[in-house]
């Protein structure tokens, strides 16, 4: 008798009415919006959103980097780099420059700026010295592993021949 009696048991149903529907409503759009409240948070406490303090004036001087860069292809320098982060954190930079016919390029006065992106952290200048013929080093201290930009600027002062590189670099742990 409890056997047949098991079989021809149906569960109970749950009725949908207006009340449940409602709290399922309530409570997605309650889980949204602590979302984006959790977001909007972390996205304002992290990143300030400010690129330059002076955006007018770097947008007027677009075009003077333009003409500067097509100054500097037809440079035809050859600038390589090796950028380096040892346990310590300590980033070595090493640059070396040859003109256009492969020769070393001496006596450039050579900087370094080492930033993290989207970070209110100052930048790190770093003068460059010149060891070998057209061969440059630096080193920086305390360099924390993570995302970077190295911008290098190198000239001649003489000519006024400028050479300018950005790159991001990425130093594991």
């Amino acid at each position: 008798m409890t056997a047949s009696h098991a079989a021809t048991t149906r569960p109970t149903e749950r009725k949908v009415t207006g009340w449940t529907v409602l709290i399922w409503l309530g409570s997605f759009f309650l889980v949204m919006l602590v979302a984006n409240i959790f977001f909007v948070y972390f996205a304002l406490s992290s990143f300030p959103g400010v690129v330059t303090d002076r955006a007018y004036e770097a947008g007027q001087a677009y075009n003077g980097e333009i003409t500067a860069s097509r100054a500097q292809g037809e440079l035809n320098w050859n600038v390589s780099g090796n950028v380096t982060r040892d346990d310590d954190g300590i980033a070595r930079i090493e640059v070396s420059a040859l003109d256009a016919a492969g020769n070393p390029l001496t006596g450039l006065s050579v900087e370094a700026t080492l930033q993290r992106p989207a970070s209110p952290e100052p930048a790190r200048k770093l003068v460059l010295h010149e060891g070998e013929l057209g061969r440059y080093a630096a080193q920086a201290e305390d360099v924390a592993p993570g995302r970077w930009i190295l911008q290098l600027d190198a000239s001649s002062g003489t000519e006024g021949e400028t050479f300018r590189s950005q790159n991001r670099v990425f130093f594991s742990e």
